[in-house]
């Protein structure tokens, strides 16, 4: 069962998209990343509430693997 590290874009409580989805990096290199994107965000995005978040997720599910497959080729 691999872990996978991955940063989502919300716009305030709705999720908008995946940004990015790793299973190569370090927890910490990632929750770093998170913190420097939400840092470089301008006042106008943060306050229409814009913000990325650091998520952890268990398992590969089949769109990750589809994507995955499809990116492959």
């Amino acid at each position: 069962m691999a872990v996978i590290y991955e940063i989502h874009k919300y716009q305030n409580e709705d999720f908008q998209y995946v940004v990015a989805s790793t299973n190569r990096h370090a927890e910490s290199k990632v929750k770093n990343d998170v913190e420097r994107m939400n840092s470089m965000l301008n006042e106008f995005l943060r306050t229409s509430g814009i913000r990325y978040v650091f998520v952890i997720s268990d398992t590969a599910d089949s769109s990750y693997k589809e994507r995955k497959k499809k990116n492959s080729y």
